[in-house]
């Protein structure tokens, strides 16, 4: 026998080995399935939402652990994400909102909370995201809340003053922006198209590559990409997700001015999430008009060693030269110390809403 026939047997050998590792995956996965019908079962019996955040949250934290430097962490996350959400689908069947259409940044991200197997609703507006959960023909919706350097969507912030919806979770996405197109060269590019935020977050590229070319506005980056689709001298800024929905070529990719460009995107709906010890909670407030009054508000937070992650003001729009400010606080809202704080904020506070308790987000996925 030569060199070459061992060097061959030695390779099939390790393709059966590989044969019989994904057999035994397999049988795994439909004992963990078998396991998780029986854990829905008794999730109706108790009671139990079968959306938990705040466990699977801890599962995949505790297998990005366990992986150590064997495997990489963001592949750990997408392959668990997955097998959560194939197992969450036999215990109930989900329908998913998001600012559509299909192939947008909010559509990547209901997948990376969710997963694929729920069923995704686009839908065309913000407000719709909201109205197709309250009127449940959606069990959660997901919306964009912030940018890293661009800030707060200002609608999803009014939304959720006026809305009975609850913030289930958060996940955060990376925003890599390409420039899509038909064209095979910049030269040939005579317009660009995409939804004001993507077109400001590249700002700069587009100045300094594409001088002169009009940047044209759309209601999303996927409504961007089918108009690139169907133009022939037109581009588009947008993600990879909306370029391979639309069969467009990337002609640059990453365009946004800053490499670290996140977007915090908020799931929303009904439930009451139950404390993980990983929690965040999100409120609502406005002030009485007396001095040091938002000092009295935020007093307790400080006397409770309660940190707070974030807070913006936004005109209440029904009143004039009147605020509502947007705050996220470490801890959960049935737990001291968050929950004494909150009550003690609740007596300074003119008007003060909970928008939920839920497990804060991990690393963001790209």
């Amino acid at each position: 026998m030569n060199s070459s026939d061992s060097n061959w047997q030695e390779f099939h050998k390790r393709r059966s080995e590989i044969d019989g590792i994904d057999e035994a995956i397999l049988r795994l996965l439909a004992r963990r399935q078998t396991v998780s019908r029986a854990i829905g079962n008794a999730k109706k019996e108790l009671e139990l939402p079968v959306m938990d955040p705040g466990r699977e949250g801890h599962v995949l934290r505790r297998l990005v652990e366990i992986g150590g430097e064997e495997i990489a962490p963001d592949a750990i996350r997408r392959v668990f994400r997955e097998i959560i959400s194939a197992c969450r689908s036999v215990q109930e069947d989900m329908t998913i909102a998001y600012l559509g259409p299909p192939g947008t940044f909010s559509h990547q991200a209901a997948i990376a909370f969710f997963g694929q197997a729920p069923a995704f609703q686009p839908v065309e507006t913000l407000d719709d995201v909201f109205a197709a959960v309250e009127k449940d023909v959606c069990q959660d919706g997901v919306v964009p809340l912030e940018n890293a350097y661009e800030g707060s969507v200002s609608r999803t912030l009014d939304l959720l003053y006026r809305s009975p919806l609850r913030i289930q979770g958060e996940t955060f996405l990376r925003i890599r922006h390409h420039l899509l197109s038909r064209c095979s060269a910049l030269s040939e590019v005579r317009c660009v198209y995409s939804h004001p935020m993507a077109l400001a977050q590249c700002r700069g590229w587009l100045k300094s590559n594409l001088p002169g070319v009009p940047c044209r506005e759309t209601s999303s980056t996927a409504a961007a990409a089918r108009l690139a689709s169907e133009e022939a001298e037109a581009a588009a800024v947008g993600g990879q997700f909306a370029a391979m929905h639309l069969d467009l070529s990337v002609l640059v990719q990453d365009i946004q001015d800053y490499a670290d460009n996140v977007t915090r995107f908020l799931a929303i709906g009904k439930r009451e999430n139950r404390p993980s010890g990983h929690d965040k909670t999100s409120v609502l407030f406005s002030l009485r008009h007396r001095p040091g009054s938002l000092y009295e508000v935020l007093e307790p937070l400080a006397r409770k060693g309660i940190n707070m992650t974030r807070i913006e003001s936004r005109p209440m729009k029904t009143k004039t030269w009147e605020y509502l400010f947007f705050a996220d606080l470490e801890g959960h809202e049935r737990e001291s110390p968050l929950r004494d704080a909150l009550l003690a904020m609740d007596e300074q506070c003119a008007f003060l809403k909970r928008l939920g308790s839920y497990p804060k987000g991990g690393e963001p996925w790209s």
